[in-house]
């Protein structure tokens, strides 16, 4: 072994192998271990936007930020459509006839000569004779009493019951108002009808005096339930005589009076009983308020 510790021509002679001229073994490096639970993913491709430009770098394209959503609004529950007419009172809504003709058919009180009749036991289909007119408001259901279980207001002006509509932020019903919240579109000679029936309001009462002053005959506002106007107001015929404002009127004469009361007169919608200043009252004068509709 000593002689291949030479070199030149002694080492190839001696046929020993000169380290020098072997190269050092190459070290193969172990290849990793692909686990077949998790595959090899290759790394994203870049994408690059086109150029025009000749020989120019590809430049990557940049995705778009998600456009943010707006956050979903809560349900809004819409505002409940108010009421036309306030508590207490009716809408009357409909075409009114200005000018009728009411043929009676049938008359009361055939002992008096016929220009002095004034209750008519039945009427013909009414005809409207000319224009009509929208008219859309509201009137009271009861009338103008402290409680509707309470007697009407009377003994009352017309002055009066203005400011009293008023501070309630209504108004007196004007005269074709009042009439047509009585007769409806059939133009009515009776709120409930064509046919007079003192069973269904106060009035036809003969008892008006006692120890020469009028007797009070009033009914309480909601008593009547059956003398109600196609629109829903109740007792417009009998019990009391209700202020009006007529169309026409002028001061002190703006007032007049609809209804009748519980006497055995005419109590029908159509008629108007004028004569009487904004300052008188009795007995028998009440009232009931209108408003405009929402």
């Amino acid at each position: 072994m000593r002689g291949c510790v030479g070199v030149g021509l002694l080492v190839l002679g001696l046929g020993c192998k000169d380290p020098r001229l072997d190269p050092e073994p190459i070290r193969q490096e172990p290849a990793p271990v692909v686990s077949a639970a998790a595959p090899v993913v290759p790394p994203p491709v870049p994408t690059c936007a086109l150029s025009s430009t000749p020989g120019a770098l590809c430049s990557p394209v940049v995705p778009p930020e998600p456009e943010e959503m707006p956050a979903p609004s809560s349900h809004e529950i819409p505002e409940p459509t108010p009421e036309p007419c306030p508590g207490g009172m009716a809408l009357v809504q409909g075409e009114y006839c200005l000018t009728t003709h009411q043929e009676c058919l049938e008359w009361m009180d055939t002992e008096l000569p016929l220009q002095a009749r004034k209750r008519c036991a039945r009427f013909a289909p009414s005809k409207c004779l000319g224009e009509r007119r929208f008219l859309r408001f509201c009137i009271d259901r009861l009338e103008a009493a402290r409680a509707p279980d309470d007697l009407p207001i009377n003994d009352i002006s017309w002055t009066v019951a203005r400011e009293q509509c008023e501070a309630q932020g209504k108004r007196l019903c004007y005269e074709p108002e009042w009439t047509f919240a009585c007769e409806g579109e059939e133009m009515r000679p009776y709120p409930y009808g064509f046919e007079r029936d003192a069973k269904r309001c106060n009035h036809d009462r003969t008892d008006l005096v006692v120890k020469n002053k009028m007797k009070d005959n009033r009914h309480r506002a909601s008593d009547h339930p059956q003398c109600t106007s196609p629109f829903g107001a109740q007792n417009m015929v009998g019990n009391v005589d209700e202020w009006i404002i007529l169309d026409k009127g002028y001061p002190p004469m703006r007032s007049g009076l609809k209804g009748g009361w519980w006497l055995a007169g005419r109590n029908r919608c159509r008629p108007t009983t004028g004569g009487h200043d904004e300052y008188y009252h009795d007995t028998q004068t009440g009232y009931r308020c209108c408003k405009d509709a929402r």
